[in-house]
């Protein structure tokens, strides 16, 4: 029923919850109208029948029994069954029905009195058909000694103290609950004005956010809004340094390519004439481009395969640490084959639980150091110890000073700078370790060069 309704408003908390509480107020302080006019009505009825009851007893008091008949006194304590239009009413009749005795305050008024009857001993209270209150009592009387009889006692009330009482307390209470609805409406509507304000300052922080002002949602907010300004937050953080990680990512292809692209530029440059040129330099020039080729294509392709891996989701799965090692190390032994002596791969054969091109991604980058700038010896090693998985690469070469081993982290920085390579590599390793919660430490090897070691949580 609400939903056409509220589908018409503009999609506003403000204009939601007023609506709401304009709806719902008024049926909640009708309802409480309703319960309270009720239960007035009751203890208006009951007192009403006290009072009723009361009179019986009055007119059972005064009866008298003598000569075979009941009679009543000429007058009664209550004066009120003496006075015309007084409105009170005293009956006595029969167990027939027959009327034996009224009060001179019904002389010409046509009384009905109710068809149904108490239980001899009960008592009856009601509506007369023609509006009136009324209470009768029904009793068993010895009139005669061993002559019983039975004799119904009826007293009879216009109902206008009834509903002089229901309008006496049904007009403050209307008026009351309506000034009462109006208040509280008021105070609903400065109650969302408040509740709503932390609300407004999270949008003016996204809003200043949005227009470079701040890089977090720093103010103070609820703890109902907490999980979400949390969420924003590592949100901004995840989108900054994926930003920062694309343009990483250009920047080392842009530097990358730019010696292919020199030597390029030189063999384009070189203006001999044909003669002059032997078949034998015509084929190393010729061997030279295709390398270098190959390298920019090599280069373009890692570039986009390490970007594809940053935006893209990872397709974890449970990969052997001691596979991957093998298979990097029998690639390694084609690749520097007049250097390669020895490559082991220790440890249990523990599982990395990621993507498989990044574990190939970091050991192929820490292996093809291992043989770039050691003598030819590299050992990779794989342990657990309790809630980390540890995987160190080692080699046998000059190792690293230690002055230099956090430097050589940062991205372009190099240890030797006469063996090629553009600095990136190890920058690669510690980026795709942080995207995994892991780190990366360097230290001296026991083969007496550098070892590093990937420090990742188990999983």
């Amino acid at each position: 029923m609400l939903r056409p309704l509220l589908s018409g408003i503009p999609y506003s908390l403000n204009a939601r919850l007023g609506l709401a509480s304009c709806l719902l107020l008024p049926l909640i302080i009708g309802l409480t109208a309703l319960v309270l006019d009720q239960a007035n009505r009751l203890s208006l009825e009951q007192a009403e029948r006290e009072r009723l009851e009361l009179q019986s007893y009055v007119l059972l008091a005064a009866a008298e029994a003598g000569g075979g008949v009941l009679w009543m006194p000429p007058s009664l304590q209550e004066p009120r069954f003496s006075q015309l239009g007084s409105g009170l009413f005293g009956v006595v009749s029969d167990a027939g029905g027959k009327t034996l005795w009224r009060s001179e305050s019904s002389l010409g008024v046509e009384l009905q009195l109710p068809a149904e009857q108490p239980e001899i001993g009960g008592s009856l209270f009601g509506l007369t058909e023609q509006g009136l209150f009324f209470y009768s009592y029904r009793v068993l009387w010895e009139i005669e000694s061993g002559l019983v009889t039975e004799f119904l006692f009826t007293t009879l009330e216009r109902p206008d103290r009834f509903n002089a009482g229901v309008r006496g307390y049904r007009t403050p209470l209307w008026s009351g609950l309506a000034l009462l609805g109006l208040l509280l409406l008021a105070a609903q509507a400065l109650l969302m004005r408040w509740g709503l304000k932390p609300l407004q300052a999270l949008a003016r922080d996204i809003k200043a956010i949005e227009t470079g002002t701040e890089q977090q949602l720093e103010g103070r907010f609820p703890l109902e809004v907490l999980p979400l300004t949390r969420n924003l937050n590592l949100l901004l953080d995840t989108e900054r340094a994926r930003r920062q990680r694309y343009r990483n990512t250009l920047a080392d292809l842009a530097h990358s390519l730019k010696t292919p692209l020199a030597v390029l530029r030189t063999q384009a440059e070189r203006d001999l004439p044909a003669a002059e040129v032997s078949q034998a330099q015509r084929r190393e020039d010729q061997l030279q481009l295709q390398q270098q080729v190959d390298r920019m294509d090599a280069i373009i392709s890692h570039q986009l395969g390490r970007a594809a891996s940053v935006s893209a989701h990872r397709l974890l799965q449970r990969v052997s640490i001691q596979r991957v090692a093998e298979r990097i190390g029998q690639a390694m032994a084609k690749v520097y084959p007049t250097v390669y002596r020895q490559f082991d791969a220790l440890g249990a054969d523990l599982s990395f639980v990621g993507d498989e091109r990044d574990l190939m991604e970091m050991l192929g980058n820490l292996i093809d150091n291992g043989f770039k700038y050691g003598n030819g010896c590299v050992r990779v090693e794989v342990v657990q110890q309790g809630s980390r998985l540890q995987i160190s690469v080692e080699d046998d070469g000059a190792g690293i000073a230690p002055a230099l081993r956090q430097r050589i982290l940062e991205r372009g920085t190099r240890a030797d700078s006469q063996a090629p390579g553009q600095g990136i590599g190890l920058s690669v390793v510690r980026d795709i370790l942080q995207g995994y919660g892991g780190h990366l430490e360097l230290d001296q090897s026991s083969l007496g060069g550098a070892r590093f070691t990937l420090i990742l949580p188990c999983s």
